[in-house]
């Protein structure tokens, strides 16, 4: 398992809370309600106590204020994390009062409590871990002593309570030291990570993160493949030309919104209006761009491209299968371009796939090859297996396009926006190419783009077949892609982090959306030209290690809180035997 696969596996943790703060807080004065139900707490003071906890609550927000990542639904779901736990031991106390036990742990709960409000303030909102120790006790202490007795409280002070109460606050400082400092020395703060990432996910608030990332960053030379297409029907009366482009950077969407490169694909779009769709290349997560500043760096050196070969022929489209490899091509002049999928579903396509048909491409004759993911259904990593299938219908591909003679050709377009939770902001086209063909009928191919993070699984044959079938004979051959955008990170509370497109959207109504779109594009299609261009700009990538080094950090850290928790678990233990004797 790879490191962004290993830093994936923690999102589910951070999906733990309540979904609303108000949940929260009913959550945490139901909790200290009941605590006083269970301590037969005086009638008339339980509502002056869950009045005060609401006080307290507030308090907290306040004491914490000077944490960024300290937000009062934050506030909430804290307290009704420790009221939750203080109210589960006393209840667990009270069952064992059926069995013989003599002591009901109150005071033990609300250590617990303590603990857990201090750990949270520490590693989640920031606060130094002495002023996380002065805070914690405010709120549970308080409620304690309005609902019980003085007298009562120091009763309950025997040896037993106090060793456990001093054991479990030793984990929870022993805890916050370890785990903060368990990145190093790659990561220096594992908390700051932390927060940075909270900040950015939850807040909207990238700049810690980027500072962060971008300290961390790699210079790197980034090659982008542009394939511009202009139409006989889209000459101005000046004489200029309005271009159709297809964008295919060697970069990577990511890593979440609204981090660097997360939106790249409607940041080029909004940037460069003649974009018809920016594609998913050859790329994983090493490629992210971890900053705006470097985003704009990118787009500033996208304005200047090299032509390297232009024409107005092409072959007619092909697809080659391979167990569940699918590669679909065709070939612009010396040009080849190249769609792969898999019908098992993947994740990213490793490079290697890249770099082999690369090189069979060079020794088969072409000048250049673009190799698009279509990232267009949800799966895991590709096994050893698969990555040769996908790179022998790569190369099949290649071999067929060497011989196949080519034609005139026409390009249509259609493009349209659409506000879904599945989709970001670019929306979606229709792009068709229907060369002339050698009996003058249409063999053309659709390509269908949607701004979107990958889709259900089912999704791309089911639109490709009704493309196909709605746009016959004048389409044979239509693909679905999706940009990979990160831009809808952050909005599921799922295990995914992300609404893969179909999972919001409709299938049926994207399906129409799509089929209009094709249509459009084929009716609209004019004769047209052909220019590779390639664009070159240095910018600063994540690269490998840092992934690796957050990774390490996390691991060591979930390591840490693991053998913290299991001392917690012996100290429960004790102090439940404790209350036998």
């Amino acid at each position: 398992m790879d490191s962004v696969s290993r830093i994936h596996r923690r999102f589910s943790l951070t999906l733990i809370n309540p979904s609303s703060y108000r949940t929260s807080l009913i959550i945490s004065l139901a909790c200290i309600g009941i605590i006083a139900y269970i301590v037969d707490a005086d009638p008339l003071i339980i509502p002056v106590t869950l009045g005060v906890a609401l006080l307290l609550f507030r308090l907290d927000h306040l004491l914490l204020r000077h944490s960024p990542v300290a937000k009062p639904s934050k506030v909430y779901h804290t307290n009704a994390f420790a009221s939750m736990l203080w109210l589960a031991i006393l209840i667990i106390s009270v069952l064992l009062s059926m069995l013989g036990a003599h002591d009901t742990l109150i005071i033990e709960g609300m250590i617990f409590a303590v603990g857990l409000r201090a750990c949270i303030f520490t590693s989640v909102f920031g606060a130094s871990l002495r002023r996380s120790l002065l805070i914690a006790p405010i709120m549970p202490f308080t409620v304690l002593l309005l609902l019980m007795h003085y007298e009562g409280i120091v009763q309950m002070l025997d040896t037993p309570t106090i060793a456990s109460s001093v054991a479990i606050m030793g984990i929870v400082i022993a805890w916050c030291i370890l785990a903060d400092r368990s990145g190093r020395p790659g990561v220096e703060s594992t908390f700051r990570l932390l927060q940075a990432y909270l900040l950015a996910w939850t807040e909207r608030d990238a700049r810690l993160m980027e500072s962060m990332m971008e300290s961390r960053a790699e210079l790197s030379t980034i090659t982008t493949r542009i394939i511009a297409f202009k139409r006989e029907s889209d000459r101005s009366a000046s004489g200029s030309w309005r271009y159709d482009t297809i964008i295919l950077p060697d970069l990577h969407p990511g890593p979440f919104y609204p981090v660097g490169g997360s939106n790249l694909p409607y940041d080029i779009h909004a940037r460069y209006s003649t974009t018809a769709a920016v594609m998913h290349g050859i790329s994983d997560h090493s490629s992210n761009l971890p900053s705006r500043r470097e985003v704009e760096r990118f787009l500033d050196a996208l304005a200047h491209q090299t032509r390297v070969e232009e024409g107005f022929t092409c072959t007619e489209p092909i697809t080659i299968n391979t167990n569940d490899a699918r590669v679909t091509g065709m070939a612009f002049g010396r040009v080849a371009l190249l769609l792969l999928s898999s019908s098992r579903g993947m994740d990213d396509i490793p490079r290697s796939v890249k770099d082999k048909v690369e090189h069979h491409a060079s020794e088969h004759g072409f000048r250049d090859v673009l190799i698009i993911d279509t990232h267009n259904c949800m799966g895991d990593d590709l096994s050893d297996e698969e990555i040769n299938d996908m790179v022998d219908a790569c190369k099949r591909t290649l071999n067929a396009l060497t011989g196949m003679k080519q034609y005139r050709f026409r390009i249509g377009v259609a493009r349209a926006e659409h506000d879904g939770g599945d989709m970001g902001p670019a929306g979606m086209s229709a792009i068709a190419v229907l060369p002339d063909g050698a009996d003058g009928m249409d063999a053309g191919l659709v390509i269908a783009w949607v701004d979107a993070n990958n889709a259900v699984k089912g999704l791309s044959m089911y639109v490709e077949q009704a493309i196909r079938e709605q746009l016959a004979p004048s389409i044979v051959h239509a693909v679905l892609c999706t940009s990979d955008t990160h831009y809808t990170s952050g909005r599921a509370r799922n295990r995914m982090g992300y609404f893969p497109l179909g999972s919001v959207t409709s299938r049926d109504t994207l399906t129409s959306m799509l089929i209009g779109l094709s249509r459009s594009a084929v009716d609209s299609a004019s004769h047209a030209w052909y220019e590779l261009r390639v664009s070159s700009a240095t910018v600063r990538i994540m690269g490998d290690d840092q992934f690796r080094d957050y990774s390490h950090a996390l691991d060591r850290a979930m390591s840490v809180t693991k053998m913290s928790i299991s001392a917690s678990v012996l100290v429960f233990i004790a102090m439940m035997i404790s209350t036998f004797i």
